[in-house]
């Protein structure tokens, strides 16, 4: 019998071809979406805006949005945390079995060919079954490693980044970067080394780091000045590793998020229960938003190995005057019908000059009440709202809609006393020497025109026909 396995495992082509042989296509009863602007408002099988190869600012649309499935949502079977699994899909028999991954991971890629979104993105608990021996663990990362290459090779959809699991397992409980136990930062390291060999056997361009469970409940409790140096430890080692592979990937780190605490705009919660959660026990996230996870990386010199995943809106804004925006995630609770969000999101990713190294990771959720067809729907709906306003923010940059607002109301800024304020020091005195010799001559400040602007953005883009 041991043979016969090993004669087996020594004929990699005659286990490719089984691979090939075997694969069913779990979609065959829905159509490749294609673009077509003209389509009626009832074809919600075609794109209306996302053209991939359409060059537009001197780059692709598909390089531009860069779009991935998150292999976490699309697994998912409709439970939430008042109802039970909803859906039923052909290829997931709901066992943690090697086959029921590989069957799933076959389904995603045949997802992602049909809806033309050439990336997708996992945590290492997505692709394998659950196992604490070590060895046991390496011999299903082999498999997995050997099934995702085939896949992507016969569908030219790439891994653009995978994340180790660090949340989920009852060991991290109380953090697995900031642990109080030794033994449970060990089992993280090492978890991380494996993946990151996984990730780089797969040629994933990132690597992904979501601390998730990094905190402390009260402060009598935790020393916290330890558990900030372990954090830091930790970060740093996988950095360091990854560069003894000889791996070039961009690290990424995202920050703890939960959309459930923010409305569309980002920045308001909804009600006083939001609020209090915020006040209990979000600020005891060591990343509880991107602007700590901005000053932690700055302060332990880790901002040169790592980059941030943002939601749309304020910390998108924020990571990316620091040059340390490296991704955008979008969920359900992102409203598809909000132009100027999207619009605004996709103009500050253009005017960077380059694509986003992790680029969109749609983190979209089938309908509880939904089929395979409505869920295809879903990943349209979103693809086609930031084709969309891709094309509002190149309309906006070439017209300069925006930016010359921008120029009048810091135009003290562009000589004289302004000009030097930004370029060069100015001390103390020198400002109030400045004071003395304008006063009297400078009213109040000039109205900022707010409404007005954003009436003319609103306007634009309800009436914009060169999209």
């Amino acid at each position: 019998m041991t043979n016969v396995k090993m004669s087996s495992y020594s004929q990699p082509g005659a286990k490719r071809q089984k691979l090939r042989t075997e694969h069913v296509d779990y979609f065959q009863a829905i159509d490749k979406i294609q673009y077509n602007n003209m389509a009626a408002a009832s074809d919600t099988a075609s794109y209306r805006y996302y053209n991939s190869a359409e060059r537009i600012h001197s780059k692709t649309m598909e390089e531009w949005l860069k779009y991935s499935v998150s292999f976490s949502e699309f697994r998912n079977n409709g439970s939430d945390a008042h109802g039970r699994p909803t859906l039923s899909r052909q290829w997931d028999d709901n066992t943690d079995s090697v086959e029921n991954h590989k069957r799933c991971v076959k389904a995603l890629f045949d997802f992602c060919v049909k809806t033309g979104i050439k990336y997708w993105t996992a945590f290492d608990s997505d692709l394998i079954p659950h196992s604490d021996n070590i060895e046991e663990n390496k011999t299903y990362f082999d498999e997995m490693v050997e099934c995702v290459q085939e896949c992507s090779q016969r569908s030219h959809v790439k891994l653009l980044w995978i994340a180790p699991d660090l949340h989920s397992h009852p060991r991290y409980t109380s953090g697995a970067f900031t642990s109080n136990d030794a033994a449970t930062f060990a089992h993280a390291a090492t978890q991380i080394k494996r993946c990151l060999e996984m990730s780089q056997r797969m040629n994933a361009e990132c690597f992904l780091l979501w601390p998730y469970r990094e905190g402390y409940d009260n402060v009598y409790h935790a020393d916290v000045g330890r558990e900030i140096k372990l954090f830091a430890k930790l970060m740093k080692i996988t950095a360091e590793y990854k560069d003894r592979l000889n791996y070039r990937c961009q690290l990424l780190m995202m920050p703890y998020y939960n959309s459930n605490m923010h409305t569309n705009d980002g920045c308001t919660y909804h009600s006083w229960q939001h609020r209090q959660w915020r006040e209990t026990e979000m600020i005891n996230m060591y990343m509880w938003d991107v602007t700590s996870c901005l000053y932690f990386l700055k302060h332990y010199n880790l901002d040169r190995y790592y980059k941030v995943c943002s939601p749309p809106g304020h910390h998108m804004y924020m990571a990316n005057v620091y040059n340390m925006l490296g991704g955008v995630f979008v969920t359900n609770a992102v409203d598809q019908c909000d132009s100027r969000r999207l619009t605004l999101m996709m103009k500050l990713i253009v005017e960077q000059g380059t694509p986003l190294p992790g680029g969109i990771n749609l983190k979209l959720s089938p309908r509880r009440d939904g089929d395979l067809r409505d869920y295809v729907t879903t990943y349209v709906k979103y693809v086609d709202a930031m084709a969309r306003a891709l094309r509002f923010a190149c309309s906006l940059i070439s017209e300069q809609i925006l930016s010359k607002h921008l120029q009048q109301r810091y135009t003290s800024y562009y000589s004289g006393f302004g000009s030097r304020l930004v370029s060069s020091d100015v001390s103390m005195e020198e400002c109030e020497e400045y004071l003395k010799k304008s006063q009297g001559s400078r009213g109040d400040a000039p109205p900022s025109q707010g409404e007005h602007l954003e009436l003319t953005l609103q306007r634009y883009l309800d009436t914009c026909d060169r999209i």
